[in-house]
């Protein structure tokens, strides 16, 4: 079970040097895939402190904003550091672009397929899938993008996973770009995802990878913002995102580097194309039996025929 506590922040230090009478609430947690609560501190970032579950070894933030607050700091996200629609398309459209052709290739059953893509932000993907003969929809927290996709004509609502109603087995596919981590219980969300598909339908997962590359660059200074809590709750290996998955009820599950974003900052792009590169030569030389740490990954899974 999904535990939390309501705290100050003068329990466990969430906020570097604030006053903790005057700080937000925030809550302990424990960990989401085993329920323990004994987890080691790696990092503090943004005033939030980083943790690793000694048990399982999945990393996340604790403690952490409600629920409420988290989903309140969407109305902007997108905006940030200046970004808009345009730069959001090149960041993922190589990204959309493979996914895209993996669930064409892996299709299950006959007549027009119909995928939900949570998280969808302006609507890319939806769009894509839809170019492609998909019955293709999106569900976002956010009302400005919400807005935005409406007046381009993309089916996307407003609203999260957990609270679509009355889709239960409607979906041959459900997509998740970089929205994972974002989720105060991805366990639960994963449930609620095999319950929208279909016998044999997939889902698909695309998450970073960030504790190797703050582990690397911790001796030197760098990597202090990586985390990017409290946007970012959770950081998942390929490991222990599998083990999720397989609670939530999902089997065939592969992982796989996938191609790289293609950032706007210069210094970010080059960081992101040559190690997301060097990643797929490296997986594809061992063939599949190897993954580079640090880069982000796809995961993709189905819920069983039968």
């Amino acid at each position: 079970m999904f535990v939390t506590q309501t705290v100050t922040s003068g329990k466990g230090e969430p906020v570097d040097g604030g006053d903790a009478s005057a700080a937000p609430a925030l809550q302990e947690t424990r960990c989401n895939l085993c329920a323990a609560d004994d987890a080691e501190p790696i990092a503090r970032q943004n005033g939030f402190r980083i943790v690793r579950c000694r048990a399982c070894g999945l990393v996340y933030v604790n403690p952490r904003p409600s629920s409420e607050k988290l989903l309140a700091g969407y109305a902007d996200y997108h905006a940030r550091d200046g970004a808009n629609e345009a730069c959001w398309d090149r960041l993922m459209g190589g990204v959309f672009c493979e996914a895209a052709q993996i669930l064409c290739a892996s299709r299950h059953g006959s007549g027009r397929q119909r995928l939900l893509d949570m998280g969808c932000g302006f609507g890319g993907f939806v769009a894509a899938m839809r170019e492609r003969g998909w019955d293709a929809e999106g569900v976002d927290p956010s009302p400005a993008v919400v807005a935005a996709a409406a007046r381009r004509g993309r089916p996307v609502r407003l609203g999260t996973l957990e609270g679509l109603q009355g889709e239960d087995g409607g979906y041959d596919a459900v997509t998740m770009f970089y929205v994972l981590e974002h989720l105060p219980d991805p366990l639960a969300a994963l449930e609620r995802a095999w319950r929208l598909l279909s016998r044999g339908g997939t889902i698909l997962i695309r998450v970073p990878h960030t504790t190797p590359i703050v582990r690397l660059l911790a001796p030197v200074g760098l990597g202090g913002a990586l985390y990017d809590p409290p946007f970012h709750l959770y950081d998942f290996s390929p490991a222990v995102l599998q083990r999720l998955l397989r609670r939530a009820g999902f089997t065939d599950i592969r992982t796989f580097p996938g191609r790289p974003t293609v950032p706007a900052r210069l210094g970010a792009r080059l960081a992101s194309v040559l190690l997301g590169g060097l990643a797929i030569g490296i997986h594809a030389l061992s063939r599949g039996a190897l993954l580079l740490p640090g880069v982000s990954k796809t995961t993709m899974a189905r819920k069983p025929s039968a």
